[in-house]
Order: structure tokens, then C-alpha cells, then sequence
């Protein structure tokens, strides 16, 4: 298998070589880091298996907490818990090996909780549990080594964020992350060569900071469907489809211009076909919301957000389907229509690949 992925390597370089003569590079280098990438997907089972061994064993020390009786000391819970966030990214720091990161992971998951616990029983108010954590999570961002961590990381941002939507009960401002979250995304599916090359630190965040983004927009994208059951009131949903409509024909129109043997005329057809497809779904933000995760997932090839994407939008055009607000016969009609859109724009994609290809 390693000897396939070497030949495989090699063939590339030599293709890129000779179709660019000034490009260089290191191919030791770049040997050493697919090694290593390849290493770490093998080692994924036994990472998994690590952090539920140390979650367990966490689990255990909280009990021995609670027993102490430090569960009533505010202090001591948040002494803890910020001993094991820093605890956490120490081990992973001295010890770069899966079962350091996997216990590492295990820390930061409990540093939270204890962080939590702590900083509620120190404060009367939820406010302050959300700042703190919010914070707590932009340092573990900022600092990690762990991309689990800094995954992790970004999803205890969102939540933080949610948490004080939740509790001031500015159901509005839900629009707002919406925005941030798309706006993010959108940004780093078009400028990911460039965050790469700016800093090696970009080069480690940037794959979990992309998966958390993901998962965070799912997440509130489900809370705008399912809001009868968290009993918020979220209105003027089409403020939200427009902002995501606008970062998927961005996409669109950045993907068209790598294409140059698309005419000038069929941009216009294929930006009409858009706008035609997302214009049912305004009061429906879910759907071109999945549809943004899934394009720009497909336009870096970033395999994991692009099934995050197809699935959330097979649920969310299921959810879409047996939404009572429009009948049955004008939602199926929408659908028809959009299926019919997609088919054509597969057939024009294919005859216009054929006659470049000529």
C-alpha cells in the first residue's frame, strides 16, 4: 500500500513538473506529511476507542469529586477546570503521539464541564457560564495543537453564542450567527490557498475550524425547522435565505469563472436556474443553507463537509416536504421543477465539457 502511494506520488510530481517547469519542491518533505496524514486516518479506530477509555476515566474522577464533596465549591470545580483545559493542551504539546491526543481530548472535553459547573455556582446569572466558555473556547482556537480540540472548540463557541440567544431570548439575533457562519465558510472555501500560505497555523486550524463551521450552520439551520419544539419565535426567515442565497451564487459565480469554456450566455442561464431554484425555499433558509455546505465542500473537495451537506439536505427537503404551510400538490410541483433544473444543468455541464474536451 505505501509503495502504490509513493508511485502515485511521484506520478504527480512529474505531471505537475512538466506541465510547470519552474515549479520546485521537496519531496521528501511532502512524503513525510502525507506519511504522517496517512498514519493518522489509520490510527482514527484507536484515537476513538482512547477518548472513550478517558472519558470514562474522567467520569470516574468526577465521582471521586462529587464524593469529596468539592461539587459544592464553585472554586474548587473551577480550579479543575481550568487545571485540565491547560493540562490537556500540556500533553498534547510534550507527547505528540494518538493516545496523548486521545487523553488530551478527554481533558479538554471535561475542562468544559467542570468549567461549566464551576463558574455556575460562582455567578447567578447564565451570562457569565456563556462568556466564560466562550472565551475559554477562542484560547483553546488561538492555542491548540489538537485539531479534535480546536473542533471541539468551535462547536462550544456556537453554543455559547445560542446560549445567549436562548437566554435573553433575542430569537432575532439567530439570523446574525447565521450570517457569521455562512460568511466564514464562504470565505474559506474561496480562499483556502491563501490562508494556507499566510501561516502555518492556518494550515493546522483551518480543516477542524472548517468541519466546526459545518456542523455549527446544521445545528442552527435544525433550530430554525424544529423551533416549534424549543419554543422560541425566530421570524422573517427570508433575511436569512437571501444572505445565504448571495453566498451560494458567489460560489457559483467563483466556480464558473475557473471554467472558461462556459460562454458568457450560459453564466446567464445558469445564474437564472439558481435564482429559480432558491427562490421557493425563501421562507426556508435550511435548504439553501445545505445546499452553500454542500457547494462549497465540493468546490475544495472537502469529502467529510460534503456528505455533512447531502444529508443535511435530504433531511431538510424531507422536513421541506411535509411542512403544512403549503400544500402537498405545490410542494411537490417545487420539487418537480427543481429536479428538472438540476437534470438540465447536468446535461449543459456534460455537452459543454464535451466540446472543451474537442
Amino acid at each position: 500500500m505505501a509503495n502504490t502511494d509513493t508511485t502515485q506520488l511521484d506520478a504527480l510530481l512529474q505531471e505537475l513538473e512538466q506541465e510547470q517547469p519552474d515549479f520546485y519542491y521537496d519531496r521528501d518533505s511532502i512524503e513525510a506529511e502525507t506519511s504522517h496524514t496517512a498514519s493518522l486516518l489509520k490510527r482514527v479506530p484507536i484515537k476513538v476507542l482512547t477518548i472513550l477509555g478517558g472519558l470514562l476515566g474522567m467520569t470516574t474522577f468526577m465521582g471521586f469529586l462529587l464524593m469529596a464533596g468539592l461539587y459544592n465549591s464553585g472554586i474548587g470545580m473551577l480550579f479543575f477546570g481550568i487545571c485540565f483545559l491547560v493540562g490537556s493542551e500540556a500533553l498534547i504539546r510534550l507527547k505528540k503521539d494518538a493516545t496523548a491526543d486521545a487523553m488530551g481530548v478527554s481533558l479538554n472535553i471535561m475542562g468544559y464541564a467542570l468549567l461549566t459547573i464551576g463558574t455556575g455556582q460562582m455567578t447567578d446569572g447564565d451570562t457569565a457560564v456563556t462568556l466564560v466558555l466562550a472565551c475559554a473556547a477562542l484560547m483553546i482556537i488561538s492555542l491548540s495543537e489538537s485539531a479534535i480540540c480546536v473542533f471541539i472548540s468551535v462547536l462550544v463557541l456556537n453554543g455559547s453564542l445560542l446560549s445567549l440567544i436562548f437566554i435573553h431570548e433575542a430569537f432575532s439575533l439567530s439570523h446574525g450567527l447565521i450570517a457569521i457562519l455562512a460568511a466564514i465558510l464562504t470565505y474559506m472555501s474561496l480562499y483556502e490557498a491563501k490562508l494556507l500560505a499566510g501561516s502555518p497555523r492556518f494550515g493546522l486550524v483551518l480543516g477542524p475550524v472548517r468541519m466546526g463551521v459545518i456542523v455549527s450552520l446544521v445545528i442552527v439551520l435544525a433550530l430554525f425547522v424544529h423551533q416549534k419544539f424549543l419554543s422560541t419565535s425566530i421570524e422573517h426567515f427570508w433575511t436569512s435565505s437571501i444572505f445565504l442565497a448571495g453566498c451560494l451564487l458567489l460560489l457559483v459565480h467563483h466556480v464558473l469563472r475557473g471554467m472558461p469554456m462556459v460562454s458568457k450566455q450560459a453564466h446567464g442561464v445558469i445564474y437564472t436556474c439558481c435564482v429559480l431554484l432558491l427562490a421557493p425555499f425563501i421562507l426556508t433558509p435550511s435548504v439553501p443553507g445545505a445546499l452553500l455546505i454542500l457547494l462549497a465542500s465540493f468546490y475544495i473537495g472537502h469529502n467529510p463537509g460534503f456528505w455533512v451537506g447531502l444529508l443535511a439536505l435530504v433531511y431538510f427537503v424531507i422536513l421541506y416536504y411535509y411542512d403544512l404551510n403549503m400544500t402537498l400538490l405545490a410542494k411537490s410541483g417545487v420539487l418537480i421543477a427543481s429536479g428538472l433544473l438540476f437534470l438540465g444543468g447536468f446535461v449543459l455541464l456534460n455537452n459543454y465539457l464535451k466540446s472543451y474536451a474537442d
